[in-house]
């Protein structure tokens, strides 16, 4: 889907001064035949900025859908505006487009002052009111991923990691986070998974955008390369069969006491139940049932890794034997 609206982006943009030449009243909300051209028509390259915006939306670039929402204003005269209902439309566009980039700047404002508890506030905010664009949303929880790392809350990052990647497949940046939280824990099964799925990612890009500028192909042509490097030091120190970080992933210190080790694993254990997994997520009506399916399915999968090493993790740290093994 993602191909799509970036298939009609490009078609939009390709065609603005044929539009231009050949403007005929249109309306975003009416048919063509039941159009009052004295008052409800605007121009197909009005009507063309709007789709560019919408699309852009929904891949969750909003700074660009905000630009071409302006370029609607600016070059639509009030009289070639639509009727009152597509009119509300895109007023109601606007003003989620720009409550979500509020929340999502000060998110990261309050990420680059060091206030990772504040800017989890700000993308939890983001995402709980944004119910459409589902690669914004995979943005947010990528941020606020790295807002819960710098807090220590590694078990949240990696949460966090996952649901963008349900979101977003392709979602680079994210993939390389969540390979560094898991060998962080030293989980290196599917660190190395992450990785191989990196640089597959990676390598698809070099061979399906050739004609790219020459410094977005070095750029992707180094992350590569560091990739490939991050995966023979991981496949060296698995080798090396070392155990899970069992204090890492339950949050807590070596010197915690039974009682400690038993109040984190019911926190972690609540907080990370795979019943609870996307449980806010609400599906928009521009999502197919494929689509959909595969999002819920990768979504419960990651959760259900999750909780079985929690209880892992648990069930080693509460036994005196093998936790001083």
């Amino acid at each position: 889907q993602l191909r799509r609206y970036e298939e009609l982006i490009q078609f939009c943009e390709e065609t603005l001064q044929l539009a231009e030449r050949n403007s005929v009243p249109l309306c975003l909300d009416e048919h063509l035949e039941n159009i009052n051209l004295d008052s409800y028509g605007f121009s197909v390259k009005s009507w063309r900025y709007y789709l560019i915006a919408k699309s852009y939306f929904f891949i969750g670039k909003l700074e660009e859908a905000h630009q071409f929402l302006k370029k609607y204003e600016q070059t639509t005269p009030a009289e070639y505006k639509c009727g009152k209902q597509s009119q509300q439309s895109v007023s109601l566009l606007s003003k989620t487009i720009s409550e979500l980039l509020r929340l999502k700047v000060a998110g990261n404002e309050a990420f680059q002052a060091g206030k990772y508890s504040e800017a989890v506030e700000h993308y939890t905010a983001a995402l709980l009111s944004n119910a459409e664009s589902l690669h914004f949303s995979a943005i947010c929880f990528g941020n606020r991923a790295a807002a819960y790392q710098a807090m220590g809350q590694i078990l949240d990052a990696i949460a966090d990691c996952s649901l963008a990647i349900a979101l977003d497949t392709s979602y680079c940046k994210v993939i390389s986070r969540r390979a560094s939280l898991y060998e962080l824990i030293r989980d290196y099964d599917q660190a190395e998974n992450d990785l191989r799925r990196l640089i597959s990612l990676l390598e698809e890009q070099l061979q399906d955008n050739m004609s790219m500028p020459s410094e977005k192909l070095d750029n992707v042509r180094n992350n590569l390369h560091r990739a490939n490097l991050r995966l023979s030091a991981l496949e060296r120190d698995a080798r090396k069969r070392t155990s899970l970080n069992m204090y890492l992933i339950l949050g807590i210190e070596p010197s915690c006491s039974a009682v400690d080790i038993k109040r984190a694993y019911r926190k972690a254990a609540l907080r990370h139940h795979p019943d609870k997994a996307g449980n806010f997520l609400v599906r928009s009506e521009n999502i197919d049932d494929t689509v959909w399916s595969e999002i819920v399915n990768a979504i419960r999968r990651d959760a259900d890794y999750l909780f079985k090493i929690i209880g892992k993790a648990y069930a080693i740290l509460s036994d005196p034997t093998m936790k001083n093994k």
